[in-house]
């Protein structure tokens, strides 16, 4: 089943408060090593990155998300949804792929190479070696650039070792640049992008449902009219990098919801 939905948000409060995380959670700065596809896959040092892990205040074992920053880096927006998935239940592990390696940010340079595919099987290894995780089925989320590292590492073939993309079991990808092509997904993937996104067009995300094979998991995409790119970034009002980002209170409050939906009815009762 693959389905397009347009919203048209007109302002509000949607009964659902995404910023009321009252639930304890406890925060450390991690490091693992970034992993190779296979030998030579990289042409640049993978090295170690850091993380920063995220879960309820309490025994668990708890379900994992894996995180992934846009052409700019972690901010407080990562740190926001990280402390949602705590209330939610879930750990969180939040990918530094830049400062690690002396990367400032790619916005200027989107092209720059970035082992970030390896940086998603190191992590998912690292959270192979915790106790209190359960890894038995792991949702990548990403945002922007990250989110369209969520796409790909989901797409056949994917960019992640067979061996960790066994444990992956979706995906959401918030505002992504979409894939031109009619590759099939391995998991159920959430899209989510605003219909006034000028940096990563929503008409490619369109496209690519509507190219999906029938061999794919399904893929829901969610268009929010009106609604720029970093429409979840409360400090966002203006243009950065070239780009309009404004923060749309009404989205977001969706897209905390739907997110939340998709883990619990999609992911994590199978």
């Amino acid at each position: 089943m693959r389905s397009v939905i347009t919203l048209l948000l007109v302002g509000g409060w949607l009964g659902f408060t995404a910023g009321d995380s009252r639930a304890h959670h406890v925060t450390d700065t991690v490091t693992f090593p970034s992993l190779e596809t296979y030998p030579g896959a990289s042409a640049i040092d993978l090295g170690e990155v850091t993380g920063i892990m995220t879960r309820p205040d309490n025994a668990g074992p708890h379900r994992a998300v894996v995180m992934l920053h846009g052409c700019g880096g972690l901010n407080n927006k990562h740190k926001r949804w990280a402390q949602l998935f705590a209330a939610w239940g879930y750990a969180s592990l939040r990918i530094d792929s830049f400062n690690p390696r002396g990367i400032d940010e790619i916005c200027t340079d989107i092209r720059q190479a970035v082992p970030r595919a390896a940086d998603i099987n190191g992590a998912i290894a690292y959270l192979k070696t915790l106790n209190g995780i359960d890894t038995s089925e792991i949702v990548i989320v990403g945002w922007s650039h990250g989110a369209s590292v969520t796409l790909q590492a989901l797409a056949m073939p994917s960019t992640l070792r067979p061996d960790l993309l066994e444990s992956v079991a979706g995906g959401v990808a918030i505002y992504p640049y979409c894939h031109r092509g009619s590759q099939a997904f391995a998991e159920p993937l959430l899209v989510l992008i605003g219909s006034a996104d000028e940096w990563t067009p929503a008409g490619l995300c369109e496209s690519m449902v509507e190219r999906l094979p029938a061999s794919s998991e399904p893929v829901d995409l969610v268009i929010y009219e009106g609604a720029t790119h970093s429409y979840d970034c409360m400090v966002c009002n203006g243009v950065y990098y070239g780009h309009l980002l404004v923060f749309d209170e009404p989205a977001y409050e969706d897209s905390a919801r739907r997110v939340e939906e998709f883990l619990a009815a999609n992911l994590f009762n199978n």
